[in-house]
C-alpha cells in the first residue's frame, strides 16, 4: 500500500507520529495542532467528569412547552402513546439541547448496515489508496491531514453491495427507511416543526469512526447560536458501544444564551470556572440506539482507549437535516458526498423515494440523477 497515511489507520496511537511523517510539512503541523487541542481536552475531563453522567432517556414532559413545539394541542382528542414519546422528546430536545432517543434502528437493520458501513470503509480505503485525489470525495478531508483515528467517511444513499447485487432493498435503503418515514420515531423528530418538518434539507449523511488510542476533543459547538435553531443531528449506534471505546458528553442547555453558554464563548478562568461546576452527560448507546442534538450545544468527544484499555473502531452512523427557516451562517457545511450538496434535496423528498420501489435510482427534483454522490 506504499507510503500513504491510510497505511496507518488501524495501528495503535502511535500511528499519528508515523502519520505526521508521512504527511510532510501539513502531517507535522496537523499534530502539533491535535496535542495542544489534546492537552486543552484533558483540562475540560478533569473539570467536568466530577459532575458527569449516563446520559439516560427522558421521563417527563411539559405539556405546555411541548404543544407550543408541535404548533397544536390535541384538542379532545387524547394523544397516542408515540404522540406523547415524541413529544417528550421534542420537550427535551428544546430546553436541553440534546435527548437521547432508543430504538430508531431494530437490531437486525442495525448489525446489516454496521456490515454495510464497513464494507464502504474498505472501498473507501481502496479507492484513496490507489488516487489520493479521491480524499476529500470520500472522507470530507485530504489525504495528507487525513486524522488516523478519528474521522468521518461520506456515504452514499444505496450502498454499493447493493447497487452490484441489483438489490433496491439493501442495508443503507432499509436504514434509512426505518429512520425517516414518517411515523418512525427519529422520523417524527426530524419532521416535527422544530427540526424543519418535510422541508428540511438533507446535510449530514457519514459514518463517524475513531480507533483505538484517539483521544478526547476539546469542549466545542458544531453551529454558532442563532435564535432560530438550524440543524439537527442523529448519532446512531450500529452496536453497543462501551465508555471505553470512546461516548460523546453534551452540556445541556448550552444550546441557547444561557449564562452557562456565556460563560464558556467568555473564554479563560470564566470558562473553566462554569467546566467545573456545570452538570454534563455523556451517551452510553446501545445498538440501534441514538442521540439527537442541536448543534449549537456544547459537546465533545472522548477518547477511545488503547486495546488494552478496552478500546477498538467505533462507528456511528449520522444524518444531520438543516431547518431551512434559520437564515445566519451556520458554520457548518454539508457533510456529504459532492454530488449531494447544495441541491436542495429535502426530507420530504427523501420519504418520497423511501416509499417507492427502487430508491435513488432515479433523478432529484432538480433533474439531476441521485447517484452515488461521487
Amino acid at each position: 500500500m506504499g507510503s500513504s497515511p491510510f497505511t496507518v489507520i488501524f495501528q495503535s496511537s502511535s500511528s499519528l507520529n508515523a502519520f505526521a511523517s508521512e504527511g510532510g510539512a501539513r502531517g507535522r503541523l496537523f499534530l502539533d495542532q491535535k496535542e495542544a487541542m489534546t492537552r486543552r481536552a484533558e483540562v475540560e475531563r478533569d473539570l467536568l467528569s466530577p459532575n458527569t453522567r449516563p446520559m439516560v432517556v427522558p421521563k417527563k414532559v411539559n405539556r405546555k412547552r411541548s404543544s407550543s413545539i408541535t404548533g397544536r394541542g390535541f384538542g379532545v382528542n387524547a394523544p397516542t402513546s408515540g404522540e406523547v414519546s415524541t413529544l417528550l422528546r421534542l420537550d427535551t430536545l428544546k430546553s436541553e439541547g440534546v435527548c437521547y432517543v432508543p430504538n430508531v434502528l431494530s437490531k437486525t437493520a442495525a448489525s446489516d448496515l454496521l456490515e454495510c458501513v464497513r464494507g464502504e470503509l474498505r472501498r473507501a480505503y481502496k479507492a484513496v489508496e490507489e488516487d489520493p485525489e479521491r480524499s476529500v470525495a470520500r472522507f470530507n478531508v485530504p489525504a495528507d491531514i487525513m486524522d488516523p483515528l478519528r474521522g468521518y467517511m461520506l456515504m452514499p444513499l444505496r450502498d454499493e453491495a447493493a447497487v452490484e447485487a441489483g438489490d433496491n432493498s439493501g442495508a443503507m435503503i432499509r436504514a434509512l427507511r426505518e429512520c425517516l418515514t414518517a411515523g418512525t420515531v427519529l422520523g417524527d423528530l426530524f419532521g416535527s416543526d422544530l427540526c424543519g418538518g418535510g422541508d428540511a434539507e438533507f446535510y449530514d449523511l457519514t459514518a463517524l469512526r475513531t480507533e483505538a488510542g484517539a483521544t478526547r476533543q476539546p469542549i466545542h459547538f458544531d453551529t454558532p447560536f442563532q435564535e432560530v435553531p438550524g440543524l439537527f443531528c442523529a448519532f446512531i449506534a450500529m452496536e453497543d458501544v462501551e465508555y471505553s471505546m470512546g461516548s460523546t458528553v453534551f452540556l445541556p442547555g448550552t444550546h441557547i444564551e444561557s449564562s452557562d453558554r456565556l460563560a464558556f464563548d467568555s473564554g479563560s478562568s470564566v470558562r473553566d470556572s462554569m467546566l467545573g461546576s456545570k452538570r454534563s452527560a455523556h451517551t452510553a448507546l446501545k445498538a440501534g440506539d441514538a442521540v439527537v442534538f442541536d448543534m449549537r450545544i456544547l459537546h465533545a468527544g472522548t477518547a477511545n482507549l488503547l486495546v488494552s484499555e478496552g478500546g477498538g473502531q467505533r462507528l456511528l452512523f449520522i444524518l444531520t437535516f438543516r431547518n431551512t427557516a434559520a437564515k445566519e451562517p451556520l458554520g457548518h457545511k454539508p457533510n456529504l458526498r459532492p454530488d449531494y450538496r447544495n441541491r436542495g434535496i429535502t426530507l420530504g423528498d427523501m420519504r418520497e423515494e423511501l416509499g417507492g420501489t427502487e430508491p435513488f435510482k432515479g433523478k432529484a427534483r432538480d433533474g439531476k440523477s441521485f447517484g452515488d454522490g461521487l
